[in-house]
């Protein structure tokens, strides 16, 4: 890590902590206190008797940051590493406190999106457009939500109709790189249904990410239609659906394994990726005694279609699906109802349905690979939460078995902490659990032509870790500074070896322990009403069984956030400032990965940058406002993956309204 980096870094942390999370204009903590957090187990809890490590995103915070990418809304969070190859639409990958991007279990309204074939959700299909929050629950989760969840849970949750009446709402932008894009939102609630419908879409003829001339830039298109509806059949009944369909065509160039250098890693190409996915759910809730023993009954459906061509040919097409059938009861145990009750037990049981299938016989090294692959789960939970001591102290446990048809059965776990000390503005929070990870489809079945060969003798990685941490309030909760230390060990981690005699790549289980440990620390004040000073660090150490640094995950990450109202209280300035240092990735040229291309890859360390970029908005009249923004300020040369350009500067500006 550079000098200046490092007197950069220390002086944003030092602003944190003498000026202590970026949330709203109006909000006093990173979670006021009484918010929700909807996914923290099998029953929503309060985010201060909350004992996971969490980390929210409003709609309020996404509108301030004027952010359009949902993956850009993590950048820099505690314990997250965004890593994209090259602009818009490239392949986005999430990971959490070190883990894999298949470790990040990512749930939109409910609903499982990741693809079951790779095992993880590329976040270049996810706009931000109409995402009412982002909870980021960090640590083991599978307890709770089976497999997917070892490094931890993005729980994104769509804008629903809450204001009586009819409101449309939408905006307009247009920008460098001839982009441009919209949305359109129509919502309507009364006293027994609440509707919702909203399209997007964003258009960016892009840049070239290989590096080279103009003309080899890679554009992006992508459209997103969301729609919502619930209705209250009684007051102990609800029942409601939710559909989300995107479409997106992605230009990417070509990587060249083996290439003699690096600038030669990344060339233009005519590749082309477009994917289709098709979400959609069904739930009923059901409160009976009372209000005492509350049932939710929950279907969910996901369809992902994806096909990559070059030069008009197909090279890979695939159609995965998943279907989520569970059930979930919870009881009251102390007299009251379920929303009140100080101690209360849920159990969950569901099923999971997931299939994959090659669907051209040209793109595969065997007839046998057109076979439609399918496998079935079932999932059996149980919790118990409690608080005590006048609420001060709430404790959380769960445990899980998961009955797998293609693996061995897997017992989860995990407990939580949360304690208020008698100061009222201190607050211990600790957590430790395990979590699983299935083989992918891909690793099971191969789906490359002649190189990648599956193995269906995989058995499940597993991970178990702990965290423990301090939140501190100042200044009558305008102010809060909140340390995390992690730790995590993973076991049975899926790798891939290279046979030079077959050219054929196989996944395999390793031997050894995979260890992950780091430190979080989170920070925000509100001076006034007009002014918010945010900054979040994180310091990971994270090494294969082999004691080597894990690829594209930074060891140091620094995040600062500012933002100023003007007197005039319509004008609303916004600077966001990322800094990454010790971040590593495959080095693969011909004189890293040895005779016969043959692995693994030497590791080299990526340049130390850092990013600025500002925003502003100005009210014209009543629910009408102007909006500008610019990315990159300094027009920083950086990579987040070897071989493949970031952004350089770019500006846009826009209009919005909401009515």
């Amino acid at each position: 890590m550079n000098r200046s980096l490092v007197a950069f870094s220390a002086t944003l942390l030092a602003a944190g902590c003498a000026f202590p999370q970026f949330a709203g204009a109006q909000d006093t903590t990173p979670f006021q206190l009484g918010t929700i957090i909807v996914g923290g187990g099998l029953t929503p809890i309060e985010a201060e008797r909350y004992g996971r490590s969490v980390t929210v995103v409003e709609a309020e915070d996404l509108e301030r940051l004027q952010t359009r990418q949902a993956a850009d809304a993590l950048r820099a969070l505690p314990g997250v590493e965004v890593n994209r190859t090259g602009g818009v639409g490239a392949l986005t990958q999430v990971r959490i406190r070190g883990s894999e991007g298949n470790h990040t279990l990512v749930l939109v309204d409910g609903v499982k999106v990741g693809n079951p074939t790779s095992g993880e959700f590329d976040f270049a299909n996810m706009l931000a457009d109409d995402i009412d929050r982002i909870e980021v629950l960090r640590g083991p989760q599978s307890s709770i939500f089976g497999s997917n969840a070892i490094g931890g849970v993005i729980n994104i949750i769509t804008k629903n109709a809450e204001e009586p009446g009819f409101h449309v709402s939408g905006d307009g932008e247009v920008g460098s790189e001839d982009s441009k894009g919209g949305r359109l939102s129509l919502r309507y609630a009364n006293d027994y249904a609440r509707l919702t419908l909203s399209g997007a879409q964003r258009n960016t003829d892009g840049y070239n990410v290989s590096g080279g001339p103009n003309s080899g830039a890679d554009g992006n298109e992508i459209g997103t239609v969301n729609a919502r509806a619930e209705f209250d059949l009684s007051s102990n009944i609800t029942i409601g659906t939710t559909f989300r369909h995107t479409h997106r065509v992605t230009e990417f160039d070509q990587f060249n394994f083996a290439a003699p250098t690096v600038a030669d890693l990344v060339t233009d190409a005519d590749l082309q990726a477009d994917v289709t996915n098709n979400f959609a759910s069904a739930y009923a809730t059901v409160d009976a005694w009372g209000g005492r023993f509350r049932s939710k009954f929950f279907l969910g459906l996901a369809d992902i279609d994806s096909v990559n061509t070059n030069t008009n040919v197909k090279t890979f097409d695939t159609t995965s699906t998943r279907q989520q059938l569970s059930y979930r009861g919870t009881l009251a145990l102390d007299g009251a109802d379920v929303d009140n009750a100080r101690h209360v037990v849920s159990a969950l049981v569901e099923s999971e349905y997931e299939t994959f299938e090659n669907n051209d016989a040209n793109i595969v090294f065997s007839p046998t690979q057109l076979e439609k692959q399918s496998r079935q789960l079932y999932g059996y939970v149980l919790e118990y939460r409690g608080s005590f001591f006048n609420e001060a102290l709430t404790v959380q446990a769960t445990g899980r078995h998961d009955k797998n048809d293609d693996f061995e059965d897997t017992n989860t776990w995990s407990a939580g902490l949360s304690y208020l000390f008698p100061n009222e503005t201190s607050r211990l929070h600790a957590s430790a659990g395990t979590a699983v990870q299935n083989p992918t489809f891909f690793e099971q079945f191969g789906f490359d032509p002649g190189t990648f060969r599956g193995n269906p003798n995989l058995t499940p990685e597993e991970s178990i870790g702990f965290d423990v941490g301090l939140e501190q309030r100042f200044m009558n909760d305008k102010a809060v500074i909140d340390v995390t230390y992690f730790q995590s060990e993973l076991t049975n981690e899926i790798s891939t070896v290279f046979d030079p005699s077959t050219g054929d790549l196989t996944p395999f289980n390793e031997d050894g322990e995979s260890d992950r440990r780091g430190l979080e620390v989170s920070a925000e004040v509100h001076l006034n009403n007009a002014l918010t000073l945010g900054v979040d660090y994180t310091y990971l150490h994270a090494k294969d069984p082999d004691g080597q640094t894990e690829v594209r995950r930074p060891k140091h990450e620094v995040g600062l956030r500012a933002f100023y109202r003007l007197p005039n209280n319509k004008t609303l300035l916004g600077a966001n400032t990322r800094v990454i240092a010790d971040n590593f990735d495959l080095d693969f040229t011909a004189a890293s990965v040895g005779p016969f291309g043959a692995l693994p890859a030497r590791r080299v360390k990526l340049t130390d940058y850092a990013v600025v970029d500002l925003t502003a908005q100005h009210e014209l009249v009543d629910g009408v406002a102007l909006t500008g923004r610019i990315e990159n300020l300094f027009d920083t040369a950086y990579s987040e993956v070897l071989g493949y350009a970031g952004r350089g500067r770019v500006f846009f500006a826009g209009l919005k309204g909401k009515f």
